[in-house]
């Protein structure tokens, strides 16, 4: 979702409007973006973690180019696998963070990052590349487009069920940026004035343990059985957005729903108008109380009138 601007801005660049995406597998991207017009289509960029990694990467990017004979390459990541197999491929033009890494020594088009800035947050190295290539990005926001379809869907199948809709993103990748499920379930009780429904969004590994917390509370629904594109949907038509610093998190700020996130390790900066974000301090998520989370969805609901979104049409 960070990469969404600078991605548009590069596609402007191009005769075409559009550019091929290599991603990691794990990311989704070629459900997330299925309908982003600037993306041509996603072509996968498997990442591995025996001792042969960085030589299977490269072999793998280097087909990639071959396949696609790309006029240039834009990296945006310190990472050197990609540059070193466009440099072997042949790949015309190269640009890249640089950043002061070996990454450096395969590319032939800068600027390049300072090595100072390596410390600095993702959003920061963008901007910063951004504005050293001469890319024109207006805005940092994603405005994510969605599947008309996955919308419709969604919208049928959760009809009858009373709003205003909050959505929990209750997964993460790691546990240090997990709230405790039974932490989610309190916050649900303590909003269940402000909202008709609950849902509660994840991977199929944590249903058990959402419905474990969720248990007889009135009005919430399990929803971690939902596609990817169908869980964007879901929190696109919401009122609001309560969860982990996570994909669905930014996945929230990216549709344009009002979205409190729950920071533990390197926390996102709120670098959207629909994200603000909780802090436990110290890298700690568990430091988050839950009267600290109802109070911050209660008072942004109030303040902005959250109710849930049209956007069948959009």
């Amino acid at each position: 979702m960070w990469h969404l601007p600078t991605i548009r801005a590069i596609a402007a660049t191009t005769p075409e409007g559009q550019v091929v995406l290599a991603a990691r597998p794990a990311s989704r991207a070629a459900e997330v973006l299925a309908v982003e017009p600037s993306v041509v289509r996603v072509v996968d960029a498997p990442n591995y973690k025996d001792r042969l990694k960085g030589v299977r990467e490269v072999i793998d990017f280097l087909r990639i180019c071959r396949t696609e004979k790309p006029r240039a390459l834009w990296i945006l990541e310190k990472i050197d696998r990609p540059a070193i197999a466009a440099a072997l491929a042949g790949v015309p033009e190269r640009r890249g963070f640089g950043l002061g890494h070996g990454q450096e020594g395969w590319l032939n088009t800068g600027p390049f990052l300072p090595k100072s800035m390596r410390p600095a947050h993702r959003i920061d190295k963008l901007e910063a590349f951004e504005k050293a290539h001469g890319l024109t990005v207006t805005s940092r926001e994603p405005a994510l487009k969605l599947d008309p379809a996955a919308l419709a869907a969604v919208a049928a199948r959760y009809a009858d069920k009373p709003g205003p809709w909050l959505t929990l993103g209750i997964g993460a990748s790691e546990a240090p940026r997990t709230w405790p499920a039974e932490r989610f379930a309190q916050a649900a009780a303590a909003l269940s004035d402000l909202f008709g429904t609950v849902f509660w969004i994840g991977g199929p590994h944590e249903a058990q343990a959402a419905r474990a917390a969720v248990g007889d509370l009135p009005n919430n629904v399990v929803a971690c059985d939902l596609t990817l594109d169908k869980a964007a949907a879901l929190i696109a038509l919401s009122a609001g957005f309560l969860g982990n610093d996570s994909g669905p998190l930014n996945v929230a700020a990216a549709v344009g729903t009002p979205a409190v996130g729950l920071m533990g390790t390197s926390p996102v900066p709120a670098y959207s108008r629909w994200l603000s974000i909780l802090d436990g301090g110290n890298g700690r998520i568990t430091d988050i109380t839950v009267a600290q989370a109802v109070d911050a969805v209660r008072a942004r609901f109030l303040a902005e009138t959250w109710d849930n979104r049209s956007v069948l049409d959009a």
